[in-house]
């Protein structure tokens, strides 16, 4: 009896030992498989880090071709629009000043027009035409360039006669001969005048300070 219960024992120590190294046996494949995903794991989460790099680049690269495309079709813009507003001030002024004879011929013809015909119908018609042509260049900001009394520019004036002038001083305009225009800052025509060489007495008394 005594004998049966010590291999009773003996054989279930035998079975809880063989359970244990089972047991072992089982977990470290269990272990290497973990470790095995724990290192792939790594990988791909490397490989992704990776990718997001070179995707960010790419990105990166095509934002800046598209900034640059967008600045360079900005550019061009401006370019256009400043050629087409060139172009429109050179055929305005082109126009303009093929306009301005026909305005000077109006003007001197009411100059010109007889006392006893200034109640005359087709003097009030020039009138009316003249006021017309003057409201156009007014339109396209057309101005006359003001001159009596102005020292002499040559980038406005234009001097056709010299004359002493007890009135005006050496050097400035004296009378005006024909009208000129500006455009913006463009001289549309320059102002025909005539220009004082000062008082006959002023010259004398500048020879006399040169003889002394």
């Amino acid at each position: 009896m005594g004998g049966g219960k010590g291999e009773t024992k003996n054989h279930e120590e035998q079975m809880k030992m063989q359970q244990q190294e089972e047991g072992k046996e089982t977990e470290r494949p269990t272990e290497q498989t973990d470790t095995q995903e724990r290192d792939k794991s790594e990988e791909t989460l490397e490989g992704l880090q990776e990718k997001i790099k070179e995707y960010e680049a790419e990105i990166e690269e095509l934002v800046d071709k598209y900034r640059r495309k967008a600045a360079a079709f900005s550019n061009y813009r401006k370019r256009q629009k400043r050629a087409r507003e060139l172009e429109s001030i050179r055929l305005r002024t082109e126009v303009l000043g093929e306009l301005l004879p026909i305005v000077d011929d109006f003007r001197r013809a009411l100059q010109n027009v007889p006392e006893q015909a200034e109640d005359k119908e087709w003097v009030e018609g020039i009138t009316l035409i003249q006021r017309k042509l003057e409201g156009l260049l007014d339109k396209y900001e057309v101005e006359p360039i003001e001159v009596l009394g102005k020292p002499f520019d040559p980038n406005y004036h234009s001097a056709l006669l010299q004359a002493e002038s007890d009135e005006y001083p050496k050097g400035t305009v004296m009378e005006e001969v024909e009208k000129g225009y500006v455009i913006g800052d463009r001289v549309l025509r320059p102002a025909l005048v005539k220009v004082s060489l000062g008082s006959e007495s002023n010259g004398d008394e500048s020879a006399a300070k040169d003889e002394k």
